[in-house]
């Protein structure tokens, strides 16, 4: 294809912030219940602290399970249907949950039952990043467009953590509150299937570099390649670290600051993290697409070995304010760093579809999340020993990446040699 015939269209950015809305508004209805624990289970009639607790929590158990059970069947419909279809149907379940747990939201039985619809709809929309920068975004884009997917999730994470209870101490009760994201949620499902498209008249590169292998061919070709396979084993290592501190963040931080610190200080360093995060993920991501040679493997060992001084701060920091430190630096570095992991892989497997590559990682890392959580409970009450052993795997995931290859470099040489010949 000539030069010519493919173009950069402006409409990108309005897709890629309709899909960044989307993504936030799933997570939105993930952490609704994080920071409400205690006033969900009595709202929803239990007696127990234990069995509420447990009942709350299987809420939020639900997604993961969501996620692993429907991530392959969700690659399989992007590659049959298409982005604008596939995510549309996760946009559009999503929005129609939202609006039946709110109308059903006295009833936890009902609530429950609606969360199935949410872990349903959760990996079309989680799994897709990809397939809005491959069809939208020049190369030299992409990792930045790639990292908004990211970026909103943690968003809307944050807005879940912060929101819910400054709404209830506002007075709403927790079906009121659950109305106002039912109807967040129909607004955002709204936006996309009346604005959002398949796909720009013209693609933004040449035809060679547009094309994609289908699914089956595609997971075949991305799991022979000892790249992407260094990549999966990364992100397993990455979100399952992730997920368990991220659920046991309170006891972990209560216990290694000998009750130093309280429940909303908790709280805060939570949304640190997750909030310095997508200040990470959009500069990190820049910085790496205007490197000449779109260099990628440098880039993620740096981030990752500081995030990994800044998660080991987490032992020797007493007060709220040491760690905050180690908050931003874990934030920064490590989650913001995740959304090169995810370009590194898509690049590593082409011509796998983005969506098909990113949809494993997110199933491996979901997968880890599952198995890290039930490995904590082995530690009991040692939550130092839980964090030593969370600091080992994240140095064995930085050690795994200086056994990869840079993607483009490889490919540079090959094209090289085959001029010379």
């Amino acid at each position: 294809m000539k030069e010519q015939d493919y173009r950069v269209y402006g409409y990108r950015w309005v897709v890629l912030a309709i899909y960044g809305l989307c993504t936030g508004v799933i997570q939105l209805m993930w952490t609704t219940f994080f920071s409400i624990t205690t006033d969900a289970w009595k709202y929803y009639g239990f007696t127990d602290a234990t069995k509420g607790e447990s009942a709350i929590s299987l809420l939020s158990i639900i997604f993961m399970a969501g996620m692993i059970i429907i991530s392959i069947p969700s690659l399989a419909a992007f590659e049959r249907f298409g982005f604008k279809k596939a995510v549309g149907f996760g946009v559009v379940l999503t929005g129609i949950c939202a609006l039946l747990r709110g109308i059903f939201g006295e009833s936890y039985a009902l609530v429950l039952a609606v969360t199935i619809g949410f872990a349903i709809a959760q990996p079309f929309l989680l799994n897709s990043p990809g397939l809005v920068a491959g069809k939208w975004f020049p190369e030299r884009e992409r990792a930045t467009a790639n990292s908004v997917g990211l970026l909103c999730s943690y968003f809307g994470m944050c807005v879940g953590l912060l929101l819910t209870p400054l709404l209830l101490e506002a007075g709403m009760t927790i079906r009121q509150m659950l109305l106002t994201y039912g109807a967040v949620g129909i607004v955002a499902a709204a936006l996309f299937v009346i604005f959002v498209k398949e796909k720009p008249p013209t693609p933004p590169c040449s035809e060679d570099e547009a094309v994609r292998s289908d699914f089956k061919e595609g997971i075949r070709f991305a799991l022979k390649k000892k790249n992407f396979i260094l990549a999966l084993l990364m992100f397993f290592c990455v979100f399952g670290v992730f997920n368990t501190f991220f659920t046991m963040i309170e006891p972990i931080l209560r216990s290694l600051t000998n009750e130093g610190v309280d429940a909303t200080q908790v709280g805060i360093i939570g949304v640190i993290i997750l909030g310095i995060g997508i200040i990470g993920s959009l500069i990190i991501s820049l910085i790496s697409d205007k490197d000449k040679l779109h260099k990628r493997l440098p880039y993620m060992i740096i981030v990752n070995i500081i995030g990994c001084i800044g998660f080991a701060l987490f032992l020797a920091m007493k007060g709220f304010g040491g760690l905050t430190v180690a908050a931003a630096l874990y934030g920064f570095f490590i989650v913001g760093g995740a959304p090169l992991t995810l370009t590194f892989a898509a690049e590593s497997c082409y011509p796998t579809s983005e969506g098909t590559s990113e949809g494993l990682l997110m199933f491996a890392g979901n997968v880890a999340g599952v198995i890290f959580l039930g490995g904590a409970a082995l530690f009991g009450g040692n939550h130092r020993m839980l964090m030593f052993a969370m600091i080992a795997v994240t140095i064995f995931y930085i050690v795994l990446m200086f056994f990869a290859k840079e993607v483009k470099l490889e490919k540079r040489k090959e094209e090289k040699e085959k001029g010379i010949s």
